[in-house]
């Protein structure tokens, strides 16, 4: 099943405001003290911030993963897009209960891309 051009462009900018707004943590930005961590801090602990830097690397495997789906590469290991699946559903729901209501709209992204790791991957091994 090949993934539409407006599901790809939506998650590519989904995608691109979850890494910023964790990069944003990583360095402190007042931008992200809303967005993030629960909107509980004035200025980021050191502890959430690396936690927050390994989050990043997680998003950029996860964006690498979904693009080399659209090509038609295998995934090694098999289990990594539904974990990536299984994440993103996790994330919507720790955002959209958030105590934040600026961090509640990034279980949007979170919800967005989940539903493009459903559609590429997690359905189409279920309707084999």
């Amino acid at each position: 099943m090949k993934t539409s051009l407006w599901l790809k462009i939506l998650v590519g900018m989904a995608t691109l405001w979850n890494i910023f707004i964790v990069i944003s943590v990583v360095f402190n930005s007042s931008f992200a003290l809303t967005r993030a961590a629960g909107g509980q801090f004035t200025s980021f602990p050191v502890g959430i911030r690396v936690t927050y830097l390994g989050t990043t690397m997680i998003l950029i495997l996860q964006a690498v993963t979904l693009v080399q789906i659209w090509q038609g590469y295998a995934i090694k290991p098999t289990w990594l897009p539904k974990a990536f699946f299984l994440m993103g559903l996790v994330s919507t729901f720790v955002n959209m209960i958030s105590r934040s209501q600026n961090e509640r709209w990034n279980g949007f992204t979170a919800a967005i891309v989940a539903y493009a790791f459903w559609i590429s991957s997690v359905r189409r091994d279920t309707s084999k």
